[in-house]
C-alpha cells in the first residue's frame, strides 16, 4: 500500500531508510520493508504510533531503553535490532533485520498439527532465542505464533526460526484490546490465547510467563488448537485463570502420556509449580519424546556452538527392552517390533551403551556425520562361564554406515581393544567346549586368586580403617563400608589479581582479591559418591543414572544434571556424614586455585595450553573419569579444574570493578556463576577455555555439562 495512507510525511526516515512498502499493521504500529539509501541493504522498520499506545508521554524514553535491550540480544533465533530513531519528533521506530518467509501461525494454519519431532525442532529453536534473552533479564511478554518467523532461505528449522518483537517487550499496555479485535476480524490469533495467568491478574511477568506462552504454543503445535478459547476476553481470561486445560484425548489426539505431562507442566496456573526455565522445558519434552541431542537450547550464558549437520541412530538389541544411553544420557528402550530411532544427534563421536538387567553392558563408539547410522547390540548374559556370542552388524541403505560394537570394558575403565567409527566387524566368538582338564585348572586358579584377595583385604582392614586411593581412575578415600569419600587438599590463601584484561568483556578487568586458606575437593564429585548420597537419603537420581544407579563403569566420572537444590541437599548430607561444614567454593576461591594463587597462571599447569592436560576439544559433552588427566593438576594437586564438566560456585553474577561493558540484569530465578568449562569446550579461539573464563546458569539448571566440587574451611 502507498505509504501516504499509513503515515504522514516523507517516506525516508532520517534521510537514509527509504520505506518501500507496508508489510503489516498491529496493535501498536506499522511495519515497513525499507532499504538503506546508501548501503542498499534491506530492513524491516516498525514505527510505533502514539495513538495506539495511549499517548504515553514517556513513550520515546521507554522505547529507547527497550531498543537498547533488544539490540543486546545476539542470537541466530532472534531478529536482530540494528538501529533506532524518532520520526516526526513523536513516532519512535526500530530498524530490524529483514527476513523472508512465513510465520509459525501461517504454518499451523496450513498444516494444523506438527509431528512430535518437528514440534521439538521448532520449540528448541524458539527456546534457544528466548533463553538468550532471559539470560539478560529480558522477558518477551507476547510470545505467540505470529511473533515467530520461519525464514525461507535456511536449510533447517534450527536456523530458520526467528523471534520478533523483543524490542517491544515492556510496552504492551495498549495492545491487548487492539490485538483481540484484530483476531476477531481477521482470524489471527492474538495475545489473549497465549497470556499467562499472572499477566491477566496484572502481576509483573517474568521468564516463567514466557514459558507459559511457549507451553500453549507447543499444545497448539501438537493438538492443532490452543487449550483455552472463548468468544470474549472475559471468557478467555476465566479459562486461563481457573479452568484446567483439556486433555489431548478430549481433542481426539493420541499423544504419549509423558509428552502431555511435559506440556501441562509448562502451563501450570501457579508459576511456582510451572516449568522454571526454557532449558528445563526443552529437556522435559526431549526426555518425554525419547529424542536425543540436537534440540538442546544451546549452552550456558555467554557460550555458543556452531550449527552442524545432525544424524539419526537406529538401534536394535537382542534381547529387546534394553535401556539405551547416548553419551551417558538415557534415550529410551529398544523394541520388539522395530528399531529405536534416536534423531537429532550432533556431528561427532558419540558413546552408545545398551544395558539390560542380567546382561553385560554393550558399548560402541558411533561417529555421526549427517548420515543415518544403524547399530545392532547382541547382549551377553552376565552369568559366569557363559561365552560371549558373536555381535553382528546390520546392513544399511546407500549413504549410511554400520557401527561395530566395542568389546567390554576392563575393570580399570579401559577397553579390550576398539573398533573405529563406521567400521564393519564383529568381536571374537567363543567357540567349542573346554576340556575337563582346562576347566579344573581354571577353577583351581580362581580359588587361589580369591584366597589371596581375601587375605589381602583382611590385612588392610586390620591395618587401617580407610584406604586412600590415588590412581589414573580416581582419587578418594574408600572406607570399609564401600562408600566413596573425596580427598581434600589444603589451598593456602593469599592475594592475587583476578580476571584478565585481554579476554571477553565478562572476564575483566584484572583486580586484586584476597583469599583465605580453604580445603578443596581434589576432584569433582563423582557419580559414585553421589550414589552414596542417594542410597542414604532416597533423593531422586540424576537423569543419566539407570534405575537410580550410575551406569556400569561410570562411578568415577563426575556427576552431572544437578541443580543448585540438588547440590544443597548433597552438601547437607555430606556435612552430616563427616561432621564438618562443606560448601560450594566462591568464584574467587575457584579461580585462585585454578591459577595457583599469586602465580596467576593462565591454566592450572602453567601459562600455555598443552595437549593431554585437560578433557576438552571433544565432540560430545560426555566427561571422562576424574583424575584421568593427572598432568593437569594445579600446584596443590587439585585435578580437572579445566574441562570435563563446568562447576557450580556459590557466587552470584557480578561485573568486575571498573568494567563498563558488562551488564547483568536481575532475573526472576537466581543465577550462579559456573567455572572451568566442559569436555566439548574448545581450547583455542575466541571462546577458548581459560582459568579466568566465566559463565552463569539458572539455579534450577540440570545440564549435561554441569557438575560441582566442594570446599570447607580448614
Amino acid at each position: 500500500m502507498p505509504t501516504s495512507q499509513s503515515i504522514a510525511g516523507d517516506p525516508v526516515l532520517e534521510g537514509k531508510y527509504h520505506l518501500e512498502r507496508r508489510l503489516g499493521q498491529g496493535g501498536m504500529g506499522v511495519v515497513y520493508k525499507a532499504r538503506h539509501s546508501y548501503l542498499k541493504t534491506l530492513h524491516a522498520i516498525k514505527i510505533i504510533l502514539p495513538d495506539l499506545v495511549g499517548n504515553d508521554p514517556q513513550l520515546v524514553t521507554r522505547f529507547r531503553q527497550e531498543a537498547l535491550a533488544a539490540a543486546a540480544i545476539r542470537h541466530q533465533n532472534v531478529v536482530s535490532v540494528s538501529d533506532y530513531g524518532v520520526a516526526a519528533e513523536k513516532m519512535p521506530f526500530l530498524v530490524m533485520e529483514y527476513v523472508e518467509g512465513e510465520s509459525l501461525h501461517d504454518l499451523l494454519a496450513r498444516e494444523q498439527r506438527l509431528p512430535v519431532d518437528r514440534a521439538f525442532q521448532v520449540l528448541s529453536a524458539i527456546c534457544a532465542g528466548v533463553g538468550a534473552a532471559h539470560h539478560q533479564g529480558i522477558v518477551h511478554r507476547d510470545l505467540k505464533p505470529l511473533n515467530v518467523m520461519i525464514c525461507s532461505d535456511k536449510r533447517n528449522l534450527s536456523q530458520a526460526i526467528k523471534i520478533l518483537d523483543f524490542g517491544l517487550a515492556k510496552i504492551k499496555s495498549g495492545e491487548l484490546l487492539g490485538s483481540f479485535i484484530q483476531a476477531q476480524t481477521t482470524g489471527l490469533m492474538g495475545s489473549p490465547y497465549y497470556m499467562a495467568p499472572e499477566q491477566w491478574a496484572d502481576e509483573e511477568p517474568d521468564a516463567r510467563s514466557d514459558i507459559y506462552s511457549l507451553g500453549v504454543m507447543l499444545f497448539q503445535m501438537l493438538a492443532g488448537d490452543v487449550p483455552f478459547k472463548g468468544s470474549s476476553i472475559p471468557a478467555i481470561m476465566k479459562k486461563h485463570l481457573s479452568d484446567p486445560p483439556p486433555s489431548f484425548a478430549e481433542l481426539g489426539v493420541e499423544i504419549p502420556h509423558a509428552i502431555e505431562a511435559a506440556v501441562r507442566h509448562a502451563i501450570e496456573k501457579d508459576r511456582l509449580a510451572r516449568t522454571q526455565s526454557v532449558e528445563q522445558f526443552v529437556e522435559e519434552f526431549q526426555l518425554a519424546a525419547g529424542i536425543s541431542g540436537g534440540g538442546a537450547t544451546g549452552t550456558l550464558a555467554g557460550m555458543s556452538t556452531a550449527a552442524l549437520p545432525v544424524s539419526s541412530i537406529s538401534i536394535v538389541s537382542d534381547p529387546a527392552a534394553a535401556s539405551v544411553f547416548v553419551d551417558g544420557i538415557g534415550v529410551g528402550q529398544t523394541k520388539d517390533d522395530g528399531p529405536l530411532l534416536v534423531e537429532g544427534i550432533q556431528t561427532g563421536n558419540h558413546r552408545v551403551k545398551v544395558a539390560r538387567q542380567g546382561f553385560k553392558d554393550w558399548e560402541a563408539d558411533v561417529f555421526c556425520d549427517g548420515k543415518p547410522q544403524q547399530v545392532v547390540a547382541r547382549l551377553v548374559e552376565s552369568g559366569p562361564g557363559i561365552p560371549r556370542p558373536e555381535m553382528g552388524t546390520l546392513s544399511l541403505p546407500a549413504g549410511g554406515s554400520t557401527v561395530s560394537p566395542t568389546p567390554e570394558r576392563t575393570s580399570e575403565g579401559g577397553r579390550k581393544g576398539s573398533t573405529g567409527p563406521g567400521n564393519v566387524g564383529a568381536s571374537a566368538q567363543t567357540k567349542g567346549k573346554k576340556g575337563i582338564l582346562a576347566a579344573i585348572i581354571g577353577i583351581i586358579a580362581i580359588l587361589l586368586v580369591l584366597g589371596i584377595g581375601v587375605i589381602g583385604y583382611l590385612a588392610f582392614r586390620v591395618a587401617s580403617p580407610g584406604v586412600t586411593v590415588t590412581s589414573d581412575s580416581g582419587v578418594g578415600t574408600q572406607p570399609p563400608s564401600g562408600g566413596y569419600r573425596n580427598e581434600m587438599v589444603l589451598v593456602k590463601g593469599g592475594v592475587f589479581r583476578m580476571g584478565r584484561n585481554d579476554g571477553p568483556p565478562l572476564d575483566g578487568p584484572e583486580h586484586e582479591v584476597s583469599v583465605s586458606d580453604f580445603m578443596m575437593d581434589k576432584v569433582e564429585v563423582t557419580n559414585g559418591e553421589y550414589f552414596e548420597f542417594i542410597k542414604d537419603t532416597g533423593y531422586p537420581a540424576p537423569r543419566h543414572f539407570e534405575n537410580g544407579r550410575p551406569l556400569s563403569g561410570d562411578s568415577d566420572r563426575p556427576v552431572r544434571f544437578v541443580s543448585m537444590d540438588d547440590v544443597d541437599a548433597f552438601v547437607k548430607w555430606r556435612s552430616a556424614r563427616d561432621d564438618v561444614s562443606y560448601r560450594l567454593p566462591t568464584e574467587q576461591e575457584w579461580e585462585y586455585a585454578a591459577r595457583n594463587g599469586s602465580a596467576q597462571n593462565v591454566y592450572p599447569w602453567g601459562d600455555r595450553f598443552e595437549e593431554g592436560r585437560a578433557v576438552v576439544d571433544r565432540s560430545s559433552t560426555a566427561p571422562e573419569m576424574v583424575a584421568s588427566k593427572s598432568s593437569g593438576a594445579n600446584a596443590w594437586g587439585v585435578l580437572d579444574l579445566i574441562g570435563n564438566v563446568w562447576e557450580w560456585t556459590s557466587s552470584k553474577p557480578s561485573c568486575y570493578p571498573g568494567n563498563e561493558e558488562c551488564a547483568i540484569k536481575e532475573t526472576a530465578e537466581p543465577l550462579f556463576m559456573i567455572r572451568g568449562g566442559s569436555a566439548e569446550r574448545k581450547s583455542s579461539g575466541n571462546e577458548g577455555i581459560r582459568a579466568t573464563t566465566r559463565a552463569w546458569g539458572e539455579a534450577s539448571k540440570r545440564d549435561a555439562t554441569l557438575g560441582f566440587r566442594l570446599v570447607r574451611n580448614p
